[in-house]
């Protein structure tokens, strides 16, 4: 890749913890592969990401009793996680950890592209073709609120209450802390968005893996806790996501002009109300407070379809819902814009199911 075409960082040479700048980080609207692409080699000293992976395919056919489905975002397909292992390896510092939170299906996926089989290095790692070491799955046990023990989880074959952060490495760094067991306990976010991860498990993360002053990456930011983690241990981030709906408050001054940080002001999730389908809008069928909607929020025009509104019913059925949601939740909020439209943001912040 020229260098022309590398982000242009307001940080990109390391800079020394003396010389940090007072909030060293950026927040931006982007594919997570084409972020990590924009990235210069060995330009990052960690990555720890949570992908919306594909076998939540799984779980919403089986009909389980999570709220978290495919349509609440696109998912990124198993045959692609190749080449987002080898980005993350591309862009890591020699002798760098990365950390991707997953399912127990992911890992297994993960680990057979990348031909990890029993055989182990002298040092008890496996190796991966993408030129990583592979260490181990380390546990987020899912405790109650007051973190006394294990919450019941989801599923039907001995209840999951655990996720999986399978842990990578470039070269060989030693753990700050090598007494941090491989089972970390923490309830729930219990803020609003997809797969939110604890605080305090992606705070163990960074802290054990980087120093002052080191940039962190999050090409999947979400909620955007990794760069709150990060901020708060004194380290430089980069978190990027397609939708910025979600990001943590505290990080909005950082996303780019425009963009939508709507969960602070998210509706009451009792007032969601799901849109109508989108043939019934572009025909002007549906009721007079639904079109009211669709043409505040630009979808048609002199009682004609918009772009907006034709490119999200071109899409294939599986993939409607997901952008339908995204662009809801990215549209900006206006003064005094109808009920009928805050009622769909509300759906489209909920993950509520069709």
């Amino acid at each position: 890749m020229s260098e022309s075409n590398l982000l242009d960082l307001p940080f990109g040479a390391r800079h020394q913890a003396s010389s940090r700048p007072a909030d060293a980080g950026r927040v931006l609207v982007s594919d997570a592969f084409e972020l990590l692409r924009g990235l210069a080699p060995e330009s990052v000293d960690l990555v720890v990401t949570d992908p919306p992976y594909e076998s939540l395919q799984i779980h919403r056919a089986r009909g389980t009793t999570t709220r978290l489905t495919t349509n609440w975002f696109a998912t990124v397909p198993d045959a692609r996680l190749p080449e987002l292992l080898r980005e993350v390896y591309r862009v890591l510092r020699p002798d760098r950890h990365f950390y991707l939170f997953c399912d127990e299906v992911t890992a297994d996926v993960i680990k057979q592209q990348q031909g990890v089989g029993a055989a182990r290095l002298p040092n008890g790692a496996r190796r991966c073709s993408c030129g990583f070491s592979y260490w181990k799955e380390v546990i987020w046990a899912k405790t109650t609120l007051d973190g006394a023990k294990i919450r019941g989880g989801t599923g039907y074959h001995y209840r999951a209450a655990s996720e999986r952060i399978l842990f990578f490495e470039k070269g060989k760094r030693v753990l700050n802390d090598l007494g941090i067991p491989d089972v970390l306990m923490s309830p729930r976010a219990g803020v609003p968005g997809p797969a939110v991860k604890p605080g305090a498990v992606v705070r163990t993360l960074i802290a054990q893996s980087t120093a002052e002053g080191e940039l962190v990456v999050d090409p999947f930011c979400g909620s955007g806790v990794v760069g709150v983690e990060a901020r708060g241990l004194s380290r430089r981030f980069l978190l990027g996501d397609l939708d910025l709906a979600y990001l943590d408050p505290s990080l909005a001054a950082l996303a780019p002009a425009g963009a939508v940080v709507a969960r602070a002001a998210a509706p009451s999730d009792s007032e969601a109300r799901q849109p109508p389908e989108l043939e019934l809008l572009a025909t002007i069928s549906a009721s007079e407070e639904e079109l009211e909607a669709a043409r505040a929020c630009g979808w048609i025009e002199d009682d004609a379809p918009t772009s907006a509104l034709e490119k999200l019913m071109a899409l294939r059925p599986k993939e409607r819902e997901a952008a339908l949601r995204r662009a809801l939740r990215a549209d900006a909020i206006r003064p005094s814009e109808p009920e009928t439209l805050r009622a769909w943001r509300a759906w489209a912040l909920s993950g509520r199911r069709r």
